[in-house]
């Protein structure tokens, strides 16, 4: 769900947060990427001293057009090798337009959707749909 209050900016950019407000993605500025990372560190990755969990290629833009988005691997944080490691076949999934709730108890409702395309994800971090 796309939160664009100014206290959930990152680098000037509007956040991008799973149903379950475990995840976000951010724009970061430093690796021309979009990053994923746990809710958590949501101090942190404003701050600048987390990298988050996984990121895009980079130069991807989130809202490319459905032609520009053809899937790339995103590389995700393996703390066990204690490195970067690219995750082929992953990616963007869907993206759309979410109405706003009403209150904090109603879910968000998913209005339009832009692209179906598929993402892979690994058992131990980001759940299918879940950013």
């Amino acid at each position: 769900v796309e939160n664009s209050d100014v206290e959930f900016l990152i680098n000037g950019r509007e956040t991008y947060w799973s149903s379950s407000g475990d995840y976000f993605l951010y724009r970061s500025e430093a690796t021309n990427t979009w990053g994923a990372a746990k809710a958590k560190r949501f101090k942190q990755v404003r701050e600048g001293s987390s990298n988050g969990v996984a990121h895009s290629p980079e130069g991807f833009e989130i809202w490319q057009t459905a032609a520009m988005l053809a899937k790339k691997a995103w590389r995700e944080w393996d703390a066990e090798e204690n490195r970067w490691v690219t995750r082929q076949g992953s990616g963007v999934e869907s993206r759309g337009k979410v109405r706003k709730k009403d209150s904090p108890f109603e879910k968000g409702t998913q209005t339009e959707r832009s692209t179906a395309e598929k993402a892979v994800q690994t058992e131990t971090h980001l759940q299918p749909n879940s950013v």
